[in-house]
């Protein structure tokens, strides 16, 4: 159950309902909205969002993902998303899902977003 309330908060945050993704000021109402009502951001006992561990997280990053063929992997304590759709290159290029997860990972973890034609560190989108 907790996983799959990750992967709605996921879903919440990543994309709209004709595939586009939403604007950085939507995804932030949406994001900080979600947090409010669901306590998504409240961490037990050293374990992530909802009480999940780094395999549940990783199992529901990948089902929030699917629709762009999300692959999710941790390295270390970075976790790395691949995805078959996307521009490592756009303006924009990861923030909604980079906003997405730093409400998901615990601190000093890192994320990163893999793109067929390279990678988005969060840290540089959110920085």
């Amino acid at each position: 159950m907790a996983a799959a309330a990750v992967a709605a908060l996921l879903l919440t945050g990543c994309s709209g309902g004709d595939g586009e993704t939403s604007s950085p000021d939507e995804a932030t109402a949406s994001s900080s909205k979600t947090d409010e009502s669901s306590g998504a951001d409240a961490k037990k006992d050293g374990g992530y969002a909802y009480g999940t561990d780094r395999e549940q997280i990783t199992a529901a990053i990948e089902a929030a993902f699917s629709t762009q063929g999300g692959q999710a992997r941790w390295e270390g304590d970075t976790l790395v998303i691949s995805v078959d759709e996307g521009d490592a290159n756009e303006d924009m290029a990861g923030f909604v899902e980079c906003r997405s997860l730093s409400h998901l990972l615990q601190d000093g973890d890192e994320s990163v977003i893999e793109y067929p034609n390279g990678r988005v560190s969060c840290s540089d989108v959110l920085g």
